[in-house]
């Protein structure tokens, strides 16, 4: 399968950012060293394959880490309230970027300095949270690769209910803090009105609220379960997974790692990927490029992604056409 929800202006966008990006100026030769701040949402375990996935891609351009390349980073452990005091931490060493992945990290940093170029990875709006003036041009000091994660919501409920024809009520778990949850929230009730589901929204962040948003989740009696992407849920992502396959209820989440590590379904890019093309980004800057003339790319290939080893322990049955229409299956 390889449908994505992008509308035809996004591909457009997309398109001249790409042709903006092959026409940037030419830079100049690998300098000898260089110095990199990374302020990670996750736990050093929680991040390690997206980071390895980036420190690959930097290597390949040259930029060994201890070599020719140092690095300073800041782990936020899954942890929104953290990552103001980290950025400060990193800004103070003036690197000569910083590669803040996400939108947590990014907001903070794009406040602390307009003059250390940022890099970010997997922001859904960027243009929208102030960092970009358009994602063509994004001037200023910051550019990356964006998400349409927000536009994702009503898409992964069509999925869920055709793969599990009997859902009829779905819980959402979504972290209320972050305006992309709230806003994919939003997309995902309006969706569930054309579907005929009745929709619940449980608040649910680290790993103290869970007790309490397992509890509302009970209490709704949910025949299916949305799990929205949030730094804490990512980070604590192996709990999470184990305590609702004791519900035994089918549920789609956000990222596609949940589903490699034993989750049952998802619709999403890849992030490594996204962390892979951020490389791209990191070097061009290190060589001389400006981030500002560096056009914001958007993911184009969405992946449906199923575990059937899941299913079967769960002794859920996948409609026939949810398995045909499935881009990667975990035997």
């Amino acid at each position: 399968m390889q449908e994505d929800p992008l509308s035809l202006d996004d591909r457009r966008r997309f398109l001249a950012g790409v042709g903006a990006l092959l026409a940037a100026p030419c830079v100049s030769a690998q300098p000898t060293r260089a110095h990199i701040g990374f302020l990670a949402t996750g736990t050093p375990e929680s991040s390690a394959t997206n980071r390895k996935a980036f420190f690959d891609a930097l290597a390949e351009k040259g930029w060994i880490e201890g070599k020719n390349l140092t690095v300073d980073v800041r782990y936020a452990d899954g942890k929104l309230e953290r990552h103001e005091a980290l950025a400060r931490e990193l800004v103070a060493l003036e690197p000569q970027v910083i590669f803040a992945p996400t939108l947590p990290g990014a907001t903070v940093v794009t406040k602390l300095t307009r003059s250390i170029p940022i890099v970010f990875a997997i922001v859904p709006d960027p243009v929208g949270a102030g960092f970009a003036a358009s994602l063509a041009n994004p001037g200023g000091n910051a550019t990356g690769l964006a998400t349409v994660n927000v536009k994702l919501g009503g898409k992964r409920l069509e999925l869920l209910k055709e793969a599990f024809p009997a859902t009829q009520r779905v819980a959402v778990l979504y972290q209320a803090e972050l305006e992309m949850n709230r806003r994919q929230a939003e997309e995902v009730e309006a969706a569930a009105k054309t579907l005929n589901l009745q929709v619940t929204r449980i608040g649910i962040g680290g790993p103290s609220t869970f007790d309490a948003a397992f509890g509302a989740l009970d209490a709704s009696q949910p025949d299916a379960i949305y799990v929205m992407e949030s730094p804490p849920l990512h980070t604590h992502r192996h709990s999470l997974i184990a305590r609702l396959a004791e519900r035994r209820l089918p549920v789609i989440y956000g990222m596609q790692v949940f589903v490699v590590d034993g989750g049952l379904m998802a619709y999403a890019m890849s992030v490594p990927d996204q962390f892979r093309r951020a490389a791209a980004y990191v070097d061009q800057i290190l060589r001389g490029a400006k981030p500002g003339d560096l056009p914001i790319q958007q993911p184009v290939n969405f992946q449906l992604v199923i575990n059937k080893k899941t299913a079967k322990a769960q002794a859920l049955t996948f409609a026939p056409s949810t398995l045909l229409r499935a881009d990667r299956v975990i035997e």
